[in-house]
């Protein structure tokens, strides 16, 4: 299969890549940690482990960054 130029592979390295984010997303399943996320979006990314690409993105609220910072598509939504 052919590359599309441009478009992210998620991939096994990817998914190691982007765990802790993927992880912390997943998270917000719960209403709970949606709420402690908005009260220190930033001490909540350190609970986690993101990285500071990973955090910057969320900051920016780049969802190509945080794709190509290994976050899943499914996750991120």
């Amino acid at each position: 299969m052919e590359p599309i130029p441009g478009t992210p592979i998620f991939d096994g390295a990817a998914a190691r890549r982007g765990y802790a984010l993927n992880k912390m997303c997943y998270s917000f399943n719960s209403a709970e940690n949606r709420a402690e996320f908005l009260r220190d979006e930033d001490a909540y990314c350190r609970k986690f482990g993101l990285n500071e690409v990973q955090r910057e993105a969320i900051r920016r609220r780049s969802v190509l960054d945080l794709i190509a910072a290994g976050g899943n598509v499914y996750y991120l939504a």
